[in-house]
């Protein structure tokens, strides 16, 4: 498995993970890249990488307004 150290070249998954600490922590957020690294790893070890998949589903169903999937 990849080890993230930064996020020069995987700014999407630094987005991912923001909006999903944003969305899990609400106000009690920090979202510099140490914490971010930090909540990837724990999701990885958890084996619950999938919930940034999740997150991000939900944020475009939201902002579509329906269900692509049919």
């Amino acid at each position: 498995m990849i080890e993230i150290k930064d996020f020069k070249y995987s700014p999407i998954l630094r987005e991912m993970l923001v909006n999903y600490i944003i969305r899990t922590y609400e106000e009690n957020v920090i979202i510099d890249d140490l914490h971010l690294i930090q909540e990837y790893n724990l999701l990885k070890n958890n084996n619950e990488l999938h919930f940034l998949f999740e997150e991000e589903y939900l944020r475009n169903y939201l902002e579509d307004g329906n269900d692509n999937n049919g």
